[in-house]
This record gives C-alpha cells, structure tokens and sequence, in this order.
C-alpha cells in the first residue's frame, strides 16, 4: 500500500494558517530534557503572536504540575501555551480514582522503580512504598533508577516481578530518549521487556487514544476545531497522531535524527524517510527538520 504523500517544510509558518490550535510534544521537540532548543521559544512565541493556541502533551511520568515548573525553570514562561497534559497526570487520576477495573484490583503495596524526581506520583495517593517485590502487590515503572541503567540491569527484578504475578504500571511508553545530547532508556524500555516475558502491564501516554482524550478534553477546542500536532517519535506521536486522524508535523531532528543521517535544523533525504515510514508504517503530514517558526 502507497505511502500518503507528506511535504517538507522549513518552519510551522508555511503551513499554520490552515489550523486553529496546536498540540506539542515536549521532549525531543521544545527541551532536550535539560535545555530548550534554540528555535523552540521564539516558535512559541510566534504561535502565541499568531493567536494558535497550544496545548502540551507529554509522555512525562510525573504530575502536569512538575512538567510545568520545569519549563519555567528552563526559561519557557507559561503565557506562551495553555493545558499541559503529561502522561503521569493520567495515570496519577486513574491511581486516585480507581474506577477503572484494571486500577481497581491493585493493592496499596507498591515497589518503585524510577528517580526521586518522579515521585510526585503519589501525591495524596492511598498507597504504601514496599521494599521487596515479595512485599508489593503492583509495581510502579517511571524510568532507570539511574540514567545509565540498560535495561539488561532489571532482568533478575523483572523475572522475579513475574514469578510473583505482579502488574506493572508504566506510565511512560517511551522506550528511549535524548538527554543532554546522550541516548538513555525510558520507563516503556523496562516496561516494554515485562510484557515480553509475559508480564501484565498497563500503559498511560501515546500513542494510546486515553492521552489524546486526556488532552483534548483540557483544551476544549470544539469537535470542528482543525489541530496539528508536533512532534519527533515515530512510535508514540506520529502513532498516536495517526490513530487520533490529527495532522502531524514530523521533527526529523529529533530522537530519529540518527537514523535520518540528519542532523537537527536540516531535512532529511526524502528517500531516507520515505524507507523509514514505509518500515514502520507511519505516515505524517509535514516533515519538519526543527520545531522552528
């Protein structure tokens, strides 16, 4: 079956005046995860400019609030986007609220694995940290406990998280990511291996349409509302994007730059991208060297 034809762009620009808003993806798009990118707040800016407005969707595994501070942090001022979705905003009301049956059968012992800095996952949840997996009754993947962790590192955990039948929750399916210009894992590495073995998890974030729902349902742009989505994953934004039927405009200078033999800033070979969307069976609407105005 024939590949959708896509275009090439040099900046959101040439192509926004057919849209009325805008949903970005984060990571591999604004931030590297500790610095902004050098077009991506003037890109917000001209968007604000321009009267689009722009929501946030992540697959970040902490509360949407944390996500926000660390915009700030990082120099991207609130004003320039309104909702901010993150994937561990879902999760966190799904663990709280439980009315999902999935949900609803966890216990209250949970076994962490993922950095301190995740932790606001449990805000006001009634729940209780094991030790031990033979304690816990679920676990809780948010990412490596360490950054350079492989995932070979919790073969044993994951193996024993099995023998004991324990879910896993995971919600970050991401399976790697670009941190200060050096390729790490992501929770969905770890979690993605746990359902190789045989493991139950359940995943929270794109590409599933719940985070897409999630999102929109915060933007409440109306059913007739034309959205183009940005973003740099393959497998999570332009999978999600496509299964939600929203136009995309795909960052070649993101996590798949590599593989693009294209650095950030620049396009690709269009027969270098024609290869690679043929072999995963994506297609996109824009392909875009940088999130850039």
């Amino acid at each position: 079956m024939p590949q959708p034809s896509y275009q090439m762009i040099n900046g959101l620009s040439e192509v926004i005046g057919n849209y009325d808003a805008v949903i970005l993806d984060l990571w591999g798009v604004v931030h590297d995860g500790i610095t902004p990118y050098p077009s991506s707040i003037a890109a917000m800016q001209a968007l604000k400019e321009a009267g689009i407005p722009v929501a946030l969707l992540s697959n970040a595994p902490r509360r949407s609030s944390v996500v926000i501070a660390r915009m700030e942090d990082m120099g991207i001022e609130r004003s320039l986007y309104g909702p901010a979705v993150a994937s561990g905003e879902i999760a966190y009301h799904q663990l709280r609220d439980r009315h999902d049956a999935w949900y609803g059968k966890l216990g209250r012992k949970v076994f962490r694995v993922g950095p301190v800095r995740d932790h606001s996952m449990f805000e006001e949840q009634d729940v209780e940290f094991a030790e031990t997996l033979e304690d816990a009754d679920w676990i809780l993947v948010t990412g490596p406990d360490d950054d350079h962790d492989p995932v070979t590192h919790y073969e044993d955990m994951l193996h024993l998280a099995l023998s004991l039948s324990l879910p896993m929750l995971c919600p970050n399916p991401d399976r790697e990511v670009i941190r200060g210009g050096e390729r790490i894992i992501c929770a969905g590495a770890i979690a993605g291996r746990y359902e190789e073995l045989g493991g139950d998890v359940r995943w929270e974030g794109k590409p599933l349409a719940s985070a897409y729902d999630f999102c929109l349902q915060a933007f409440d742009m109306g059913p007739d509302a034309r959205l183009l989505v940005v973003g740099d994953s393959l497998s999570t934004d332009v999978a999600g994007s496509n299964a939600a039927g929203l136009d995309i405009a795909f960052v070649t200078g993101g996590i798949h730059a590599e593989e693009l033999n294209a650095p950030r800033g620049t396009l690709p070979e269009k027969a270098k991208l024609d290869q690679l969307l043929q072999v995963t069976g994506r297609y996109v609407t824009y392909a875009i060297g940088d999130f850039c105005w």
